[in-house]
């Protein structure tokens, strides 16, 4: 197969083939990130080093930070800046690996495979404008609404005021994109698995394709909120300034809703195509089931007990069968998988339930 547009910025388009519409600076930001020697992970982690240099150098250089000393807020909050960024970046190979193992159920050319990479990894360029535009406007309220948990106070110097409303702004920025991109590419997926034909019950990797990319993106969201909460949690031992603002308050249940719908929701419609596949495969196994002792019954009427024992193992195979079919899952997923999730969800509740309980236990 030829490599496709959409894939990994190394990758060419087919040739030929014009692309449905114009990529995001997103996509071109996360190309070249790509294109840059190294795996991606390298860049990240270094741009977050930067980022608390920087965060704290405009500080050193104010005097509202004594300099060589770090702020365990401004440190904390350097990995939010470019979170969403780094997960829309790692769920775009998730995609584009789900697509090549869903490829057997599809009945599609080539071009057309390369159309919905292109789709499932690309934001519209109108929607990379539109993210940065309400991005920076969230990012804006979210300072005006607690400047102090942004390290901002009545003697901030313009150099670190504009540090900070930038940081904010890139943050959200990307914060509201990856919600386009998440929506975006959930629906594509129930699109996707609209388009297929060839679904089988008893070859499950095709089926099961689409949800690794739909756990992660849960589990991806999942990460963020309990960092986020976890973060002011932890910050506020250090003094009441630490606080999350009204504005990044509601962004938290926002995706935390998100995080709810984005794993189940998409493959609500191949969970019912299987299971319509499922009910026509015992529908038969009835009929032939009810065939046979028809047969069976003929014989005993009539005392023609000749080659009843094929008869007998004809039967035993059809229950075998009907067992066989009522064991299998129309759930869309691994159970491994629905495992993680799950975990991923339950696992920090329960830390924070047992954290929780132990802090009254030591104030008693």
């Amino acid at each position: 197969m030829q490599p496709r547009p959409g894939a990994d910025a190394e990758q060419a388009p087919i040739s030929g083939m014009a692309t449905p519409y114009p990529a995001s600076w997103i996509d071109h930001l996360i190309a070249w990130i790509g294109r840059l020697p190294g795996p991606a992970w390298v860049f990240y982690v270094l741009a977050i080093v930067l980022l608390i240099l920087v965060s704290h150098g405009v500080r050193w250089l104010d005097g509202s930070l004594p300099r060589g000393e770090f702020d365990p807020a401004r440190v904390a909050e350097a990995p939010l800046i470019l979170y969403f960024l780094a997960l829309m970046h790692s769920l775009n190979s998730v995609a584009r690996r789900s697509l090549d193992a869903f490829r057997p159920a599809l009945a599609i050319s080539e071009p057309q495979v390369a159309r919905l990479e292109y789709e499932l990894t690309t934001m519209p360029r109108a929607a990379g404008y539109i993210s940065a535009a309400v991005g920076s406007v969230v990012g804006i309220l979210s300072i005006l609404s607690s400047p102090a948990s942004w390290g901002i106070s009545v003697g901030t110097s313009p150099l670190t005021l504009g540090y900070t409303v930038v940081a904010s702004a890139v943050s959200m920025a990307f914060a509201a994109a990856f919600v386009f991109h998440t929506l975006r590419q959930l629906r594509l997926v129930s699109r996707i698995h609209r388009m297929a034909t060839n679904i089988n019950l008893f070859e499950k990797m095709p089926v099961y394709a689409f949800s690794a990319l739909t756990a992660r993106t849960g589990i991806g969201i999942v990460i963020i909120i309990y960092y986020y909460v976890y973060l002011f949690y932890f910050l506020h031992l250090f003094g009441p300034t630490y606080r999350a603002s009204l504005i990044d308050s509601l962004t938290t249940v926002v995706f935390l809703l998100l995080a709810a719908a984005s794993f189940v929701l998409p493959l609500n419609g191949m969970h019912h195509r299987l299971g319509e596949e499922k009910a026509r495969l015992a529908a038969e196994a009835d009929r032939r089931f009810e065939a046979a002792l028809k047969r069976l019954h003929e014989r005993l009427d009539s005392d023609s007990f000749e080659r009843m024992d094929d008869l007998n193992k004809a039967l035993a195979s059809l229950v075998i069968e009907r067992d066989a079919l009522a064991r299998i899952s129309t759930w869309p997923w691994r159970p491994e998988t629905l495992r993680s999730f799950l975990t991923s969800v339950a696992l920090p509740v329960l830390i924070w339930v047992v954290t929780a309980f132990l802090g009254r236990l030591l104030e008693v």
